[in-house]
């Protein structure tokens, strides 16, 4: 999957999975960086777990 733009959430969400993967940052907190970037760039699939 490509990402059409780079901006700042994408680069904090980023920064933050490399954080999660080492262990320096637990995983919902990577989880909601990560939906905020996806929102901005219109590409966060609803969730269905409702």
């Amino acid at each position: 999957m490509r990402w059409p733009n780079r901006g700042p959430k994408w680069r904090l969400a980023a920064e933050a999975w490399l954080n999660a993967m080492d262990g320096k940052m637990p995983g919902d907190e990577f989880r909601l960086l990560f939906e905020a970037a996806a929102g901005e760039e219109e590409m966060l699939l609803p969730d269905n777990n409702c």
